[in-house]
């Protein structure tokens, strides 16, 4: 589908970020997975079509993935999604969370090498990405880690090498991608407090109404 949606101003050049700085260094053929699969039920409606700044969230993230990925492919079972022309992947294993979608989609996927984030974060930049492209050795899994148990599942690095393992869980019915981490080669990574593409909204998801204002006011003190 050819759709035609504004271009936006890349969230990473307000901090003065040089395009150049973004590329996908050793140019790894990198698929862009959109996790839209949310019913966002405190918010009210899809989050990936809910507005920040007169755009919509998926739009965000499209963008970000478009400075570095190969291709991109998001993860929902509507057709929503559908008019921003990209493929659309339900899931396989019908009702299974996040772990359900990041399956369908690493199935679907032309690449190797993936990275998920999730909709409803529109901060995760492409110089991000690139750092976990390159923290992520030769793990199968790679996800920022804040010690212990604490990672962020979905805005991190996935290689289709993990299929097998995944499918062995949906078989015995576990759906938990901390457990998933344990039984594969994974890699939690450290985000350094001083890494230029590091800010306090990085990781910042929009869950309610008072997550859509602050994401706003963020953006209007940038601009």
């Amino acid at each position: 589908m050819d759709c035609k949606r504004p271009r936006l101003r890349p969230f990473f050049m307000e901090y003065g970020i040089s395009l150049s700085k973004m590329k996908n260094t050793g140019h790894i053929k990198l698929t862009g997975i959109i996790l839209a699969g949310g019913k966002g039920i405190r918010l009210g409606r899809n989050k990936g079509m809910a507005e920040l700044n007169g755009r919509h969230l998926i739009e965000y993230v499209i963008n970000n993935l478009e400075q570095i990925a190969d291709e991109i492919i998001i993860s929902s079972n509507t057709d929503q999604c559908k008019q921003f022309g990209f493929p659309v992947i339900p899931d396989i294993y019908d009702a299974k969370g996040p772990m359900a979608g990041i399956h369908a989609c690493l199935k679907a996927s032309n690449c190797k090498h993936n990275f998920v984030v999730s909709v409803d974060t529109p901060f995760i930049s492409p110089e991000f990405i690139q750092f976990m492209l390159e923290s992520r050795k030769n793990e199968l899994i790679a996800a920022p880690w804040y010690g212990k148990d604490h990672y962020e599942p979905l805005c991190a690095y996935y290689n289709k090498g993990c299929l097998p393992e995944m499918e062995r869980f949906f078989e015995n019915g576990n759906y938990k991608l901390p457990d998933l981490f344990r039984v594969v080669a994974f890699r939690g990574v450290s985000i350094p407090e001083d890494a230029h593409f590091n800010h306090p909204m990085l990781f910042h998801n929009i869950n309610t109404e008072a997550d859509l204002i602050k994401a706003e006011a963020f953006i209007n003190e940038r601009s």
